[in-house]
């Protein structure tokens, strides 16, 4: 038999948000998998922002229908949001890893999990040495320049600019790197747009040869939407309408004093 020995220990960004997140880094080598990671990349303001959503794969994979909901309010994301103007070329995505094989059981979690802008992407990882391969750029390009905790045991996000000198620890702005396919790592886009709706999918190996990839597809959907200095993430059926953007008051008073006119208009065209 054979069985998949490598194992890539990464610690991943944890983050306050609204929802069941666990107060531990999870590594991807563990027996939980990585948590889930948030990743929003601004290229023309040249930052990003990356939140850990306390969801281990083998969360995930317990239920893999269950719903999401997380506000994103917090500090690191509010210096996003005020670098962020409408236009900006900004993309965002979710991503995580289970790399460790040690026995058969471990085939149903192993695996790069990941958005996707197709729900069935025609190209994607053809066996686990290119599996581990985008596991092992996601780890060290987009987990591990963010990571200012390491091992710390809370969870926290990160808002990362562009080094003078583009290397500088803590700083590092790794859209450039990681973008919309993991530096061509991974051969399909993962990332879209602000307020788009993205797939979710699962690269995984064969049962049979324990190497040749194939790809899983799930149904709910993750979308992301902005407001102002807050944004909304969630992961739920493809059915559910996206989270509705107040409108600002001014928009309310105009339409209300619009309706006043047209009434007193209706009501001299029937005097006259």
């Amino acid at each position: 038999m054979k069985l998949l020995g490598k194992s890539i220990a990464v610690a991943v960004l944890a983050a306050s948000a609204t929802g069941a997140a666990q107060a531990s880094v999870a590594t991807q080598g563990s027996s939980t998998g990585s948590e889930l990671v948030f990743n929003l990349v601004n290229y023309t303001a040249q930052n990003s922002y990356v939140l850990d959503l306390g969801v281990t794969i083998a969360d995930f994979v317990a239920n893999p229908n269950q719903t999401f909901a997380f506000n994103l309010n917090d500090a690191n994301f509010t210096s996003f949001a005020s670098a962020y103007s409408v236009g900006d070329n900004v993309t965002w995505g979710v991503s995580g890893s289970y790399e460790t094989v040690q026995q058969l059981s471990d085939l149903d979690i192993f695996g790069f999990y990941t958005t996707s802008v197709s729900s069935n992407p025609a190209v994607f990882d053809a066996n686990t040495a290119d599996i581990n391969n985008t596991q092992g750029v996601w780890k060290n390009d987009l987990v591990q320049p963010n990571d200012t905790l390491d091992d710390s045991s809370f969870n926290h996000s990160s808002f990362a600019t562009a080094a003078a000198d583009g290397t500088s620890p803590g700083t590092k702005y790794t859209g450039a790197i990681v973008g919309n396919d993991f530096n061509t790592a991974l051969p399909f886009v993962a990332q879209g747009a602000v307020g788009s709706s993205l797939f979710f999918v699962r690269e995984k190996v064969n049962v049979d040869d324990f190497d040749t990839g194939e790809l899983a597809s799930y149904s709910n959907v993750w979308k992301f939407v902005m407001n102002g200095n807050t944004g909304a993430l969630s992961f739920a059926s493809a059915s559910v309408p996206p989270a509705s953007v107040p409108l600002p008051a001014a928009v309310w008073m105009f339409g209300a004093g619009l309706m006043a006119m047209l009434r007193a208009n209706r009501r001299q065209t029937l005097a006259a």
